[in-house]
């Protein structure tokens, strides 16, 4: 919240001209195409850091330096794209009457916390980040939203040093002299109320409100950071909810190994103001890290869903795009192709078969009797082929392999989508290299050109490109 209403400030501050709402400038456009470019390059990235194993050492770390510059590079400019593309509120109080609201009150020194994304935490980049998903993008801030998202929207008032909004709620940008009145507006229809323990001083009118409407079972608070900063707010407004605030818990190895990038625990309430203290941690160390905050809150916070009579999650509405269905058939023809030849090319190898035969005897003379003896019939190729594949169990396992995977892009899945196009778009272009360093020279440019004709109606690179729509992202960002 702007600073001017805190109590206990300077005198400099005091005599201070009122701050006027942030001039928030959004071109959709850029953000789009931001957005677009981004996903292409975090494909790219993670390719070359995938791909760059076998060759020469100098080749190797330059496929690694660049796939770390375009997936970090990826990261910022998907991440900008949706600013441009975030929704900005009018006003709080001028929301649909008949929608439920979530108020995200907080510090706006908070608001680089929440910005975080596990796809720019080292760690993360070292380990998981070659595959990046949209969950990797999310802001601790749109995870919140994400799991409060059965109680309602969430919104909140934006910082007026703001140039573009901050991903997660959804901001409305109020001057020094009207954010009270657009946060008593919320806070009137508001299901559930958020509040951040920031650093004390900055919360003290919203606390003050909020305990004096004496709604203890619409509060959560939000332990943030690291202990120190809930110390600060505990030892600066605990004194005004009235059974006070519980101590931070001592530090083990389990909450060490577990706990949240920023959203570390959560408070709840009893209709009597008696606090619950709830540690956000995760199930696993470093896996989960891109939803913990997301998955940790329904978990941890059963209890208040339950009493609200809300579900942990909301069923995504989004229909399955166009581009996701045409492009799982693609993908199973691309890797099935082989095995497909093998079964249904039986009856060119029986005709080629039988004539070569037939010919070759007629050329020693032979009675007609025997090329009839020696002929072979598709029902006999078809029952060795049959025979073949059912004892190579690795072609079949490839082939549920395939199906499982084409189950997932069907489903979404957020890992099997970067995977395919990763491999719509290095595969060809890996199979090319190979085959033209084993060509003399002179026939290079004549198979590049063939390469390039066969890779336009081949399906793997057409269901990349297919999965990089933005539909497609939306619709398994909703998934997630």
């Amino acid at each position: 919240m702007p600073e001017l209403r805190t109590e206990g400030t300077t005198p400099s501050r005091l005599n201070r001209s009122p701050r006027q709402a942030a001039e928030i400038e959004q071109y959709p456009q850029r953000g789009r195409r931001l957005s677009t470019l981004g996903w292409v390059a975090l494909t790219l990235g993670s390719g070359c850091l995938g791909f760059y194993g076998g060759t020469s050492v100098w080749t190797a770390w330059g496929l690694l330096a660049t796939g770390a510059v375009l997936v970090v590079a990826g990261v910022l400019a998907v991440l900008r794209g949706r600013q441009h593309l975030a929704p900005v509120l009018t006003s709080l109080q001028g929301l649909p009457a008949d929608e439920r609201i979530v108020l995200f009150l907080r510090s706006f020194k908070d608001d680089d916390g929440f910005s975080q994304v596990a796809a720019l935490r080292w760690f993360r980049l070292l380990f998981t980040s070659m595959l990046p998903t949209p969950a990797h993008l999310r802001t601790e801030e749109d995870q919140v939203g994400r799991a409060f998202a059965p109680f309602g929207r969430l919104v909140a008032l934006g910082s007026t040093d703001d140039q573009l909004p901050r991903l997660g709620a959804e901001r409305h940008y109020a001057s020094d002299g009207t954010w009270k009145t657009e946060v008593r507006a919320a806070l009137d229809r508001a299901g559930l109320v958020l509040l951040a323990t920031g650093a004390g001083r900055g919360l003290t009118w919203e606390v003050e409100k909020l305990v004096a409407r004496d709604e203890p079972t619409r509060l959560v608070l939000l332990v943030s950071r690291d202990r120190q900063q809930y110390t600060k707010f505990r030892e600066s407004l605990g004194g005004r909810f009235p059974n006070g605030l519980p101590d931070y818990p001592p530090k083990r190895l389990r909450h060490r190994l577990l706990r949240g990038r920023y959203v570390r625990a959560a408070i709840w309430f009893d209709s009597d103001w008696t606090p619950h203290w709830e540690m956000l941690d995760g199930r696993f160390p470093l896996i989960g890290l891109a939803r913990r905050t997301q998955r940790a809150l329904p978990r941890a916070l059963q209890k208040v869903y339950q009493r609200a009579g809300v579900p942990a999650r909301v069923t995504p509405t989004t229909p399955r795009p166009w581009a996701v269905k045409l492009s799982v058939p693609l993908i199973a023809a691309f890797w099935l192709l082989p095995v497909s030849a093998a079964l249904f090319a039986v009856p060119v190898v029986v005709f080629v078969v039988n004539s070569i035969v037939k010919a070759l005897f007629n050329a020693l003379h032979f009675p007609s009797d025997y090329a009839a003896q020696v002929s072979i019939t598709s029902h006999q190729i078809h029952f060795h082929a049959l025979d073949f594949l059912s004892r190579g169990w690795p072609l079949w396992l490839w082939v549920a392999v395939v199906a499982a995977c084409g189950y997932r892009v069907w489903r979404g899945g957020p890992y099997i989508l970067m995977m395919t196009r990763i491999q719509g778009v290095f595969f060809p272009v890996f199979t090319l290299a190979a085959v033209m360093a084993k060509l003399p020279a002179g026939f290079r440019l004549v198979f590049v050109a063939l390469g390039l004709s066969v890779l336009v109606v081949l399906g793997m690179p057409a269901a990349a490109m297919l999965l990089l729509r933005h539909d497609v992202r939306d619709w398994v960002d909703s998934r997630l």
